[in-house]
């Protein structure tokens, strides 16, 4: 008998292969046979027409109910991006018809830089279905969770597949009405005394998004940074509670350069008394080698948005 040198092994069902996807990703083989619209007996055959195939299982089976094993949860996080990827590059080669994009960023960003270039940027590109998902959470971009999104990322080790959108800077910013109300220059005393509001963040390393506390410790000549002040959670938040009048926010220029702008927020100091940071906005997208034309086209729209050279 002849034998095959260097044959190599043979793939696996795609169809026992998208099966599996689906089982992992409702957890229950139940669900998966509904949102196939195929019988729970034919679920179970191509799951174990799959662990046959692999020589391995996959779930824990007890009863009815079923959960995946270490493997199988391994399994599914490469078989999710496979089956991603080979979506993506289908998509790719058939006829355009709707576009739809996902974009994900902050709410501050969305509500603060995003929102006033959201017309424009639809103008430019009118036969696209777009998705905006504002939120604090981080989407996984090789899994299809998204398209691009703007993040909140370390100036010092920038993830791969990105491009500086905004840089940042953290300085007091109040409204016009509420320093009218205070007619002569402010002090840092003066400031410890004030309704102060702010959305700090760090990391492992202690950086980040500034709090009052940073900006005491740099400027406050002595003066300990003051209790009862005003936390959000969202960057935007802090800044619209400040646009609205209600304090003196340490915000970031970045998000606030539309209200700063327009007028609807001014620097207490001017030009001095900010603090750097860390961490900049950066336009991150999959491996290039695998994104759409439609993504590549918004990758560039955003970047130009910023006053940033294209990507592609």
């Amino acid at each position: 008998m002849k034998l095959k040198l260097n044959a190599q092994p043979r793939l696996p069902s795609l169809k026992a292969l998208h099966t599996f996807e689906v089982a992992a990703r409702c957890a229950s083989f139940t669900e998966a046979a509904e949102e196939l619209n195929v019988t729970l007996g034919a679920v179970s055959r191509q799951i174990r027409h799959l662990e046959n195939e692999l020589g391995v299982e996959l779930f824990h089976r007890k009863g009815n109910a079923v959960a995946l094993n270490d493997t199988g949860k391994q399994l599914a996080i490469d078989v999710t991006r496979a089956l991603t990827l080979l979506q993506k590059a289908s998509d790719r080669v058939r006829p355009e018809q709707q576009q739809t994009l996902k974009l994900t960023c902050t709410l501050g960003i969305a509500s603060h830089w995003l929102a006033a270039r959201l017309p424009a940027l639809r103008r430019a590109d009118p036969d696209v279905s777009l998705v905006l998902d504002a939120n604090e959470s981080l989407r996984d971009l090789a899994n299809g969770e998204a398209d691009i999104a703007i993040r909140y990322s370390p100036t010092a080790t920038p993830p791969p597949h990105s491009r500086e959108l905004l840089a940042d800077t953290f300085a007091p910013l109040a409204s016009p009405a509420f320093l009218a109300a205070h007619p002569r220059r402010i002090t840092a005393t003066d400031l410890a005394l004030s309704q102060l509001i702010h959305s700090p963040w760090k990391d492992g390393q202690k950086m980040g998004i500034a709090g009052w506390q940073d900006w005491f410790a740099a400027f406050g000549e002595g003066t300990p940074a003051p209790r009862g002040i005003l936390t959000f959670n969202s960057v935007g938040h802090a800044l619209q509670e400040a646009i609205e009048g209600n304090g003196i926010v340490l915000g970031s220029l970045a998000v606030a350069q539309d209200a700063l702008a327009t007028g609807k927020l001014v620097r207490v100091f001017g030009d001095d008394r900010q603090l750097p940071a860390a961490y900049h906005y950066r336009l991150c997208w999959a491996d290039s080698a695998f994104v759409s034309a439609t993504t590549r086209r918004w990758v560039n729209l955003l970047l130009q948005a910023a006053d940033q050279p294209p990507a592609f």
